[in-house]
């Protein structure tokens, strides 16, 4: 999966101060209740990046592959692909005989991730449970709590992609690495055949107990490259639901669900107008409140100071919005700005089928500052001393296409990085206007176009033409 885009915070911290109490009537949607699915007519779900090449092709394939739910005429309709489960079941039978065959292990492990994920998906939490071995209370208590955050968040695909790990079986148990691809619906899930949906890897020992393989120990490796562990398989989450936007956190982090639900609502309704440009509309958003601990935990944690929020993309079925609540909860300009950034990322790299980074980070970050700062210019942007000092000095920015910043880049050279990026898209904006802005970063960023046949079929002219123009911009301007 692709990396996170990461929000910085401004270099001069503004002093915080108390964000005003908004009233709202929603109350939390507590974790094991489904919260109501809440359609815009006409929009579709948001798609995202295709992973790399998955890891492991050997790995089979279980669990209930094609669950997608289909809304036809405003009624849900669930379907399973029968094919999947009939080779199973034909798998089972001795071919010569026609009789039932005895399971080996490791086949009587996939069968019981086979039911387990089908017990998820129909909202049977016993069932779900029976996947376990019934002496381990610890890890049942786990589980059940991630049943109930999948199912609070709306889950509507859930599988298993398995292969034997020998290491793990020892003393007459049985090892699997498991890839746990899932969807949740609100998100455009791709068929099982496209490998685009997100998924978690789990190392799983199974043992027989009275007569049944079942799971006695689960590993998950905290990994930022893995980006795991997610928010629902290591947290006990509540939710709130808003007209675009879901808010989810622990139950620390409840209490600050009606102070940031308006703010997320307006960034929404600012990004839905982006959607559109792009030709990428949601159907709807979710952002994540991160406390602490979470902050430091989910998706492998961040450990950057200066970071405060990122966009995590899910492949080719959704984004994840992580904000750090703490930085945020105090300041509610950098809460507004930093939820349009973010949500600006979903809108305009979500569903791009991107090789990997080609050094247009200065877009990416330029234009989620546009949106972020919408309706303000980027001389309003607290990033413009940086810019400033930058365009001043003896290294002063000889194109709008800046090299990406480097991994130990100072908190410093990242906010002229992402001021730069800021300038060079109102610049585009200005001369070319709005809309040919948008159709250039749909053709260089989610058609990875090269630039210079982008730049002439937005505005007309050569990119080299373009970019000088702004270059002479920017300096007039900071």
């Amino acid at each position: 999966m692709r990396d996170a885009e990461e929000y910085p915070l401004p270099p001069d911290y503004p002093a915080a101060r108390p964000a005003p109490r908004i009233p709202y009537q929603r109350s939390p949607v507590e974790v094991g209740q489904l919260p109501p699915l809440v359609l815009v007519p006409g929009a579709t779900p948001l798609p995202l990046p295709p992973p790399p090449q998955r890891r492991g092709n050997a790995l089979r394939v279980i669990g209930a592959l094609a669950f997608a739910a289909v809304l036809v005429g405003g009624a849900g309709y669930v379907y399973v692909n029968r094919d999947a489960l009939a080779e199973r079941a034909a798998a089972a039978v001795d071919q010569p005989t026609g009789k039932p065959r005895t399971l080996t292990p490791s086949e009587a492990a996939d069968a019981t991730l086979e039911a387990q994920a089908q017990a998820l998906l129909r909202g049977d939490e016993k069932g779900w449970l029976a996947a376990l071995d019934p002496g381990q209370s610890k890890l049942r208590t786990k589980y059940r709590t991630m049943f109930r955050s999948l199912r609070a968040i709306g889950v509507s695909h859930f599988a298993y992609r398995t292969s034997p790990d020998a290491k793990a079986g020892k003393n007459g148990t049985v090892g699997v690495t498991a890839q746990a691809e899932y969807c949740f619906s609100t998100d455009r899930c791709p068929s099982e055949d496209s490998e685009g949906q997100p998924w978690i890897t789990q190392k799983l020992t199974f043992k027989s107990v009275k007569g049944k393989w079942l799971i006695t120990a689960l590993t998950v490796k905290k990994s930022r490259e893995e980006q795991q562990p997610t928010p629902w398989e290591s947290s006990d989450l509540v939710l709130q639901q808003g007209r675009r936007v879901t808010l989810i956190g622990s139950r620390a982090e409840q209490k600050y669900f009606k102070r940031v639900l308006p703010v997320a609502e307006k960034a929404a309704t600012v990004n839905d107008h982006f959607a559109g440009l792009v030709g990428n509309p949601q159907r709807k958003y979710r952002i994540y409140l991160a406390g602490a601990k979470q902050w430091k935990t989910w998706y492998g944690g961040v450990t950057d100071s200066w970071v405060i929020a990122y966009a995590m993309p899910l492949n080719a079925a959704g984004s994840d919005v992580v904000l750090n609540i703490a930085q945020l909860k105090n300041n509610r300009q950098i809460m507004e700005s930093t939820i349009q950034h973010e949500l600006g990322h979903v809108v305009t790299l979500g569903g791009a089928d991107r090789a990997g980074s080609r050094g247009d980070m200065w877009l990416e970050e330029g234009i989620a500052e546009y949106i972020g700062w919408y309706p303000k210019p980027a001389t309003a942007s607290w990033r413009r001393e940086s810019v400033r000092a930058v365009v001043n000095s003896g290294k002063r920015p000889k194109s709008i296409a800046a090299s990406g910043l480097a991994g130990d880049a100072s908190p410093a050279a990242s906010d002229a990085f992402y001021g730069l990026g800021h300038f060079a898209a109102d610049c585009l904006a200005s001369k070319y206007g709005e809309k040919a802005l948008f159709e250039f970063v749909r053709l260089y960023l989610r058609e990875e176009r090269d630039l210079d046949p982008a730049s002439r079929e937005a505005f007309g002219k050569p990119f080299a033409t373009v970019d000088k123009s702004c270059v002479a911009w920017i300096r007039g301007r900071v």
